[in-house]
């Protein structure tokens, strides 16, 4: 950060330390940095909806994306619940389900697994969450927050807008 220490530290008990000088740790990060890139860029180029976008914009998702892990039987978002964040499978599968305007048991309205994405619809209408998805196993999904979701999502929208008139066959949007 090219800025003073931000604190002091004092060992209490004799202590062996390891250092990494500056541009050593700046190299190491780089290349952490640019492995993660490549590696999401190319897991993004074999998600349908993603495919047709330039590399450019590609790399401008992935830098933006953050992992987050899912145990199975956890709820990732609920029906009704406004939302914040856009999620690509990136390893497992989800189940979605939607209560019926009876009132009823929830019914599944769908299964997702790798390379699927959920959570665009409450984002593009800002409405709330129009199903509950739970991991059925373990699942890692990659994450966009609503205000990244606007910024680098935008020369999709259209599409995503248009992918949401096909989910009116199977999940209630109101």
């Amino acid at each position: 950060y090219n800025a003073p220490r931000a604190a002091t530290v004092i060992a209490r008990t004799p202590t062996r330390l390891w250092a990494v000088d500056r541009i050593t740790f700046k190299l190491i990060l780089m290349d952490t940095t640019i492995k993660q890139r490549n590696l999401y860029d190319s897991f993004l180029e074999k998600v349908p909806i993603l495919a047709n976008l330039s590399k450019v914009e590609r790399l401008t998702i992935a830098d933006a994306l953050r992992r987050v892990k899912f145990a199975a039987g956890v709820e990732i978002i609920r029906e009704g619940e406004p939302g914040d964040n856009f999620y690509i499978i990136e390893e497992g599968e989800v189940v979605c389900t939607q209560t019926p305007p009876s009132g009823k048991a929830p019914e599944e309205v769908g299964r997702l697994k790798t390379g699927n994405y959920f959570g665009e619809i409450a984002l593009l209408t800002n409405k709330p969450r129009a199903a509950t998805v739970t991991a059925m196993k373990d699942t890692e999904c990659l994450t966009l927050s609503r205000v990244t979701f606007t910024r680098v999502m935008g020369p999709l929208t259209t599409i995503l807008k248009r992918n949401i008139a096909a989910y009116r066959s199977y999940v209630s949007l109101t």
